[in-house]
């Protein structure tokens, strides 16, 4: 007899247990998945419509070696007109400069989650993502369809769906044009007076701001050295790293412009990039500097033997390809993210009977070898825009590689226009530059 009494017990306490979870179930989850994705898609799409001035985003393209590009963004039922700080020219002389509109369409759409997909062609947008020919066809290897991560009325974080790089989206304040002109004033305020140290608690680091790469090299708890890359975007004050960087202790990811000292700081770090030496300007800049020549008198500002090999390359070039070399420079590659991959190069601008002027680059690294007796290395690093046409520049390059490294003389050690560089291996090689 009590064995039945347990027994009807256990059943009704198993049956209140079931009819508990049964119930708190449906309450938890009291409408299907499709109908809670399809009210998050409602939701998503009304955000992004809700400000009329639009959404800032910062994009991060392929493995981010090539830093971060602002766009702008108006969503409008299914249309979008975005701007970016990218300035694209087409082979047939078209151009589209930093800050122009594009028009093209996205969707928010539900597959396994919920996604922005900007999937009909957006010439701005899809410049990072589309083939570059038939042995590319990835292109930089970027996305043009975005994860829904986190999503608020005035921020919204999406990743990408094939190659998942962060892209955060923040509202507009001021329009669209504003901003961006603000983050390309930026751009050239920072960019044409790079930063070569980093000072963070104290400590002194040498870094690289090339690219919108943030590179520099720091010491294990093993005492090994790792090479760190963090890329960057620009912004109306400043700079933002991809994600948090923590260097000594410290970690920082907001850096603002000083205008009183030139200096970069961290918001909320004790963390300042100082303002460059002018060997330091000289090897990060975003200028060209140029070699001056006469051809027909067979004199230029470099040394002779530099000279005539410039004078032969010449020769060739006028006798093979009808074209003449009216430019050469060393510096920032003129070509360099849309067309190349060397953000510094040494440079030839070249002339095919007056119709058409063509660059070719070969990559170059400048770096500094002693400030105190302003001695910088030049190295080659790889062929560039057009080169491969134009091979007989070689012994040009193996020339300035093979009496590396040089001193350096301004003609003004805060703002730098001139410079003449003299070989430590070999002082009857130099030659001079003017900043263009």
């Amino acid at each position: 007899m009590m064995k039945k009494i347990y027994y009807i017990l256990f059943l009704l306490l198993a049956g209140f247990c079931f009819n508990s979870c049964v119930s708190e179930e449906e309450d938890l989850f009291d409408k299907s998945a499709a109908e809670r994705m399809n009210e998050a898609l409602t939701k998503y799409k009304a955000i992004l419509q809700d400000d009329p001035q639009g959404w800032v985003m910062e994009f991060y393209p392929s493995d981010r070696s090539m830093g971060g590009y602002t766009y702008t963004a108006k969503f409008d039922n299914g249309k979008v007109d975005m701007t970016s700080e990218l300035s694209l020219n087409s082979s047939s002389g078209d151009k589209w400069p930093a800050g122009t509109v594009v028009t093209s369409y996205y969707r928010v759409i539900s597959e396994q989650s919920a996604l922005l997909t900007f999937d009909t062609y957006n010439l701005l947008f899809h410049f990072f993502s589309e083939p570059r020919g038939s042995s590319d066809v990835d292109g930089y290897a970027s996305d043009y369809e975005f994860v829904f991560m986190e999503v608020s009325e005035d921020r919204i974080v999406l990743k990408g769906k094939k190659y998942g790089n962060k892209m955060v989206m923040t509202k507009l304040t001021e329009s669209a044009g504003s901003y961006m002109q603000k983050v390309l004033d930026m751009q050239e305020k920072m960019a044409a007076v790079p930063r070569m140290k980093m000072v963070v608690g104290g400590k002194e680091y040498t870094v690289s701001m090339v690219g919108k790469l943030l590179s520099y090299t720091d010491m294990k708890e093993d005492s090994s050295l790792e090479n760190i890359d963090m890329a960057y975007i620009y912004t109306p004050d400043g700079i933002n790293l991809y994600e948090p960087l923590t260097v000594n202790g410290i970690t920082f990811q907001r850096l603002v412009y000083d205008d009183a000292t030139g200096a970069i700081k961290a918001t909320d770090a004790d963390v300042s990039f100082p303002y460059p030496t002018a060997l330091e300007q000289f090897c990060g800049t975003t200028s060209q500097w140029y070699l001056s020549f006469d051809i027909a008198a067979g004199t230029g500002d470099m040394d002779k033997e530099l000279m005539d090999l410039f004078s032969n390359a010449y020769a060739i070039n006028k006798s093979t390809q009808y074209e003449e070399f009216i430019g050469w420079y060393i510096g920032a590659n003129s070509a360099y993210p849309g067309n190349d991959t060397n953000p510094y190069c040494m440079g030839w601008e070249s002339n095919w009977l007056g119709l058409q002027v063509w660059d070719v680059a070969y990559g170059y690294k400048m770096s500094i070898v002693d400030e105190a007796s302003k001695k910088i290395s030049l190295q080659s690093t790889a062929p560039g825009i057009n080169y491969d046409f134009y091979v007989f520049l070689d012994p040009i390059i193996e020339y300035v590689d093979a009496h590396s490294p040089y001193t350096v003389e301004f003609d003004d050690d805060q703002t730098p226009t001139t410079a003449k560089l003299v070989s430590t291996v070999d002082n009857k090689v130099w030659f001079s530059l003017t900043k263009q």
